[in-house]
């Protein structure tokens, strides 16, 4: 439904206050840029108060473009709740006090205040604050692809924060982009949890997922959890594909994993097998696995050795 907005736009931006200088400019457009092209607010104008360019109204340049941003916002077929929210999201920039007033003047509702402060902060990286508001019980936000991305590409606690983020909102991953950007922040934080999560994909997609967590766990480099494949708990499917897969991959540490792998399952023979196979100089582990690929190192020199 198509309401008004009850305050003119002096009312609202005061007309002395301007925020949008040259450098609030380029910040705004550098990570627009960072975002492929689309600021989270230019998809919920767009996307749900059907505000047409969103992205060429916001920011505004100077008072002409906000005027036109105004309009395009007060004219929108969309209902005053969400009109009130791209407002308030627009007068952050000039402040949190005068956002904050804006907000108790139009008696903006909690949840809504917390999903536009959540949207506000994650399109400048401001990924604590983002994940406050945007893990609230109150607040659903669509975009899970987007917020996946951003937080894998430039938060450094992103996989935690991705992890926690979808424990949380439960959103539906229905994108194969989706999913393998779940699946690759697992990896990051616990292989079980990725292997708990893989157990959960459609059957049809779950050999190529095993596969991916591999090559995740693989390219996180020999340091990570990358041994701790050799651990995981798989059932006799299971350990068919990640066994042929290990064997079958050219990287030299899935070779030192898999002879670790047979190690700790107690199938000497097929270690020695693995080891006579490969003429690469196995990798040195580190912490509690080192112990057995020092095992393997001494395999692969002598595999005639018993162990």
């Amino acid at each position: 439904m198509d309401e008004e907005v009850e305050d003119g736009i002096e009312d609202i931006f005061p007309s002395p206050e301007f925020p949008y200088d040259r450098q609030l400019l380029n910040y705004l457009s550098m990570q627009r840029n960072k975002l492929d092209g689309y600021l989270f607010f230019d998809l919920l104008a767009t996307g749900i108060a059907a505000v047409s360019d969103a992205q060429d109204l916001y920011p505004p340049r100077d008072t002409t473009s906000l005027q036109d941003l105004y309009d395009h916002i007060a004219a929108a077929n969309a209902d005053i709740l969400k009109k009130h929210c791209l407002l308030y999201y627009i007068l952050k920039d000039y402040g949190s006090q005068r956002a904050s007033d804006y907000v108790d003047s139009v008696l903006l509702p909690d949840a809504h205040k917390r999903l536009i402060d959540g949207v506000y902060a994650l399109d400048r990286f401001q990924f604590q604050g983002a994940m406050k508001n945007l893990t609230h019980p109150s607040v659903r936000l669509q975009f899970t692809e987007k917020i996946l991305s951003t937080l894998l590409k430039y938060c450094d606690d992103g996989p935690q924060y991705i992890r926690i983020y979808v424990a949380v909102t439960n959103p539906t991953l229905d994108t194969r982009e989706a999913t393998i950007m779940y699946l690759d922040a697992l990896s990051r934080v616990s292989i079980f949890s990725a292997l708990e999560f893989v157990r959960t994909t459609p059957p049809e997609d779950r050999a190529e997922n095993y596969r991916m967590l591999i090559d995740f766990c693989l390219s996180h480099g020999p340091d990570s959890s990358a041994y701790q494949i050799a651990n995981l708990p798989l059932a006799e499917e299971e350990e068919k594909i990640v066994l042929n897969y290990l064997a079958t991959s050219p990287d030299a540490t899935a070779k030192n994993i898999l002879i670790v792998r047979e190690l700790h399952r107690g199938h000497v023979d097929n270690a020695k097998k693995v080891a006579m196979s490969v003429h690469r100089q196995i990798s040195v582990g580190t912490g509690k696995d080192k112990q057995w690929v020092a095992m393997a190192q001494k395999l692969k020199t002598n595999p005639r050795q018993l162990l």
